[in-house]
């Protein structure tokens, strides 16, 4: 299994600074560019692994803490976060991503579980 999230990544945090009627367009135009033009290799799989975004501002500030780090410029901006995860929502939705909800009745799921999840999207892909 290959992983690289960069051109995903890219795919949200780009379409994330465009109007969410031009988001499509922007995504369709992206992948074509990565994908058709530059031949990177297309993913098989992709998993979007979605949480909210008050709980990703506490998991950060814990671990600031525990680091003794600090947020860089797009974690402290809560408002572009919360605007990330929308779009992450609309680009999986848009490209067929596999989405994991890690939080489940206002609870963050262990990491055993959502792992358990994830293996079963891998396998499901690995016997196709």
């Amino acid at each position: 299994i290959i992983s690289d999230r960069y051109t995903t990544s890219n795919a949200v945090h780009q379409a994330s600074k465009e109007p969410p009627e031009c988001q499509a367009e922007f995504l369709k135009w992206l992948y074509e560019l990565e994908y058709d033009r530059l031949g990177l290799p297309c993913p098989d799989l992709v998993i979007y692994l979605d949480v909210p975004t008050d709980f990703t501002e506490k998991m950060m500030r814990r671990r600031e803490e525990d680091t003794n780090t600090h947020a860089d410029i797009h974690e402290k901006d809560l408002d572009y976060l919360a605007t990330c995860r929308r779009t992450g929502k609309a680009a999986a939705q848009y490209y067929g991503w596999k989405v994991i909800q890690c939080v489940d009745n206002g609870v963050m799921r262990s990491i055993e579980d959502i792992h358990e999840e994830i293996y079963r999207h891998v396998a499901a892909c690995l016997e196709d």
